[in-house]
């Protein structure tokens, strides 16, 4: 249960908005006021109980997010959602800067509003500090899939496992996770962040990430090789600390560079996965990258392989390649073609798309690997018959013991 306070300066927009929330699957409470983003803090009282501010303005402006920042800053817990038509760039950018994760255009979309309480229902229901687990994504040659698996790994977390996940895009050359997930741009990139980064809280993080999911959240890739080049170990090391407690599982991207800022990524990261498929191309550079990854000092028991698009009648068979690489193959994922084009010219997981899918469920069994689900005991045959039996004789005994009186009467 959310508690939303509707701050309108429409008595006609008001209700639509109260209708928009009534369509949505979480429950919440909600009080509505009038007034303006102006005259925010004559409400500054209601503001403090609320989990959520949504303020609808038609007339909003850049000048006029002062009101919004106090009411966050005095409250920390505190989500806001702007609400007015055609936002312009300037606008999300200030209210970006502000705090503010939500704005929204008028007429509302109901699935926009709908995910956006999704994500601040969980944010409430979530509040503890995490210890989140950071794995890393990379490969040694471009082609191999390694964005696709990372994003529908990170979908089948959040979706089926109830994880709280983020998905960090530090594929410097072409940074198109975003796109795998989302048919619309990111609020902000990671080289957007990074310029930022002494400013980074949690409530800036919040505004710069991509929401895809009430669990999962996505940091767009810089996309652009000049401005990666631009980022810093150091602003990386500074995320990595405020995500893992805010992350069940942080899964990064790292494509097929190696340069300071992967090995970065790779230090802190509890395991690394390096992705390659069956041709000798991937033979000779997976072996180097292996090489390299143990002269950084990586323990073999960090480092898996994995391999996508296996074709059990390829020439290099799973023996070649363990041969080869001098490592064992962890796991490994089906060709489906058909299925991942689709899935990516449609902007959604294949997860999603192609549930009953082989490549689907060789992701369902990596997710098992990396976190695996806890082991219920179950008793054996004669325990749960003895177990029924004491049971029953504790009703019978229990039937002829008189009533007990609860202390006080």
């Amino acid at each position: 249960m959310i508690d939303i306070l509707l701050i309108s300066s429409s008595a006609e927009r008001a209700p639509h908005i109260a209708a928009r929330l009534e369509a949505s699957d979480v429950a919440f409470r909600l009080r509505t006021l009038h007034g303006t983003a102006k005259q925010l803090r004559v409400h500054a009282a209601a503001i403090k109980s609320a989990d959520l501010l949504i303020v609808d303005d038609a007339e909003l402006t850049p000048r006029e997010l002062g009101g919004v920042e106090e009411a966050l800053s005095h409250t920390p817990n505190l989500h806001c959602m702007l609400v007015t038509p055609a936002p312009s760039t300037t606008l999300l950018m200030a209210a970006m800067r502000v705090g503010v994760r939500h704005v929204l255009s008028w007429p509302l979309d109901e699935r926009e509003i709908g995910d956006a309480l999704a994500h601040i229902s969980a944010k409430k229901t979530a509040g503890v500090r995490r210890d989140g687990r950071v794995v890393s994504f990379t490969s040694c040659k471009g082609g191999s899939g390694t964005t696709l698996i990372a994003v529908n790994l990170a979908y089948t977390l959040a979706a089926s496992r109830d994880k709280r996940v983020l998905l960090i895009d530090l594929n410097q050359q072409f940074a198109d996770a975003s796109l795998l997930v989302a048919d619309k741009p990111p609020p902000a990139t990671l080289a957007d962040l990074c310029a930022q980064i002494d400013r980074l809280d949690v409530a800036l993080f919040e505004a710069c990430v991509m929401h895809v999911h009430a669990n999962l959240d996505v940091l767009a890739g810089a996309g652009d090789p000049v401005k990666s080049g631009e980022l810093r170990a150091a602003h990386l090391e500074r995320i990595l600390t405020l995500v893992r407690e805010q992350y069940d599982a942080v899964l990064i991207d790292v494509g097929q560079n190696i340069n300071p800022l992967a090995i970065h990524a790779l230090d802190h990261s509890d395991s690394i996965w390096m992705v390659v498929r069956q041709n000798i191309l991937y033979l000779h550079a997976g072996r180097r990258m292996l090489d390299i990854f143990k002269e950084l000092g990586y323990p073999a028991s960090k480092v898996k392989v994995i391999v996508n698009q296996y074709d059990k009648k390829a020439r290099i068979d799973l023996a070649t390649l363990e041969a080869t690489l001098n490592a064992k193959i962890a796991h490994h994922l089906p060709r489906d073609e058909k299925q991942a084009t689709e899935a990516l010219n449609h902007g959604v997981p294949l997860v999603t798309s192609a549930k009953g899918s082989a490549l689907a469920h060789g992701i369902t069994l990596l997710a098992e690997m990396l976190w695996p689900q806890p082991v219920r005991s179950r008793k054996s045959v004669l325990g749960r018959l003895f177990a029924s039996r004491t049971n029953a004789s504790n009703a019978s005994n229990a039937s002829k013991s008189p009533p007990q009186l609860k202390a006080g009467h």
